[in-house]
């Protein structure tokens, strides 16, 4: 009865996690590994003419405050609170929810990005080349259409630092972010 529990309570919390279909109860980048990048820091605005979607970036000890707001009549706003990584010339973003209520268990899901002066580029992380490469190396369980990560320390950051540089590693829409002056 317990396995049946969190297994549902599981998939609850990767259905409603919404953006990358790769999520990990456990952290891709620690406190200890946290990097900075000064050009990820402001407020950004999306790329394509109509596109008024806007995050607002702030740095926050060894994290990220991310703000999304959609331009939409819903009113969308996603808070997620990020841990820069930096392989070689590789950065990765680890995103979690900073939503504090009790209907959502946290999960983190990995971005590569491209903060390059007035212009940023970002991808989720979840291409079935890489959900393989986490089948065969990590403990993972499907839910849904997703693939959760249910490895523990060191193994989810290690297994960040082997794959994720490489291109087959996302496969989805890259956003594409200007500057707002």
């Amino acid at each position: 009865m317990r396995y049946t529990a969190l297994t549902l309570a599981l998939a609850g919390a990767v259905l409603l996690s919404g953006c990358s279909s790769l999520v990990s109860l456990d952290p891709f980048v620690t406190d200890d590994r946290a990097a900075s990048d000064a050009n990820l820091v402001g407020v950004w605005q999306g790329a394509g003419g109509d596109d008024k979607d806007l995050t607002v970036i702030r740095r926050k000890g060894s994290a990220y405050t991310i703000r999304y707001i959609g331009d939409d009549d819903s009113g969308t706003c996603v808070a997620l609170e990020g841990r820069l990584l930096r392989v070689g010339d590789a950065e990765f973003m680890d995103l979690v929810g900073n939503d504090k209520n009790g209907f959502a268990i946290p999960v983190h899901m990995v971005a590569r990005v491209w903060p390059e002066g007035g212009a940023l580029r970002w991808v989720f992380l979840d291409s079935d080349w890489l959900k393989d490469q986490a089948k065969q190396s990590l403990g993972t369980q499907a839910a849904g259409d997703r693939t959760l990560i249910t490895t523990k320390g060191a193994a989810v950051a290690q297994f960040l630092e082997k794959f994720g540089a490489d291109e087959k590693a996302y496969s989805g829409e890259m956003k594409q972010w200007v500057r707002v002056p």
